[in-house]
Order: structure tokens, then C-alpha cells, then sequence
């Protein structure tokens, strides 16, 4: 038996509905994700306090 520990996702993303496709995939895999919908041009500016807000285990920022 496997002894599996899973963390917190914090996923950024620039398109709305790949944001909603992410978010439902994390979901089914009950998977622990936070996932923002953020204009990739505001991202540099937002990622560092949203670091700090989420804590997470895991970042993902995915582009266009």
C-alpha cells in the first residue's frame, strides 16, 4: 500500500474556461487546488502576494 500525501495546488491561468476545466479536473481526482482566472499580463504583479495568501504546495501558471 502506497502512503500518499497530497498538498495544496495554487493554479493561475489567463483563460477563463481552461480555469473551469482545471478546477473540475482537480476536483474529480479530489485533489486540494485553488484555481484563479488572472490576465497574464496582471500575474507577475499578483503572484507573490498570492503565494503568501495560499501557501501553496504546488504553483501552476499556465498561458495562452
Amino acid at each position: 500500500m502506497y502512503n500518499i500525501r497530497k498538498g495544496k495546488i495554487l493554479h493561475l491561468d489567463g483563460d477563463k474556461r481552461y480555469s473551469k476545466k482545471a478546477y473540475d479536473y482537480y476536483k474529480s481526482l479530489n485533489l486540494n487546488a485553488v484555481v484563479r482566472n488572472i490576465p497574464e499580463y496582471q500575474q507577475p504583479n499578483l503572484v507573490y502576494g498570492m503565494l503568501k495568501i495560499y501557501n501553496p504546495d504546488i504553483l501552476v501558471i499556465t498561458r495562452t
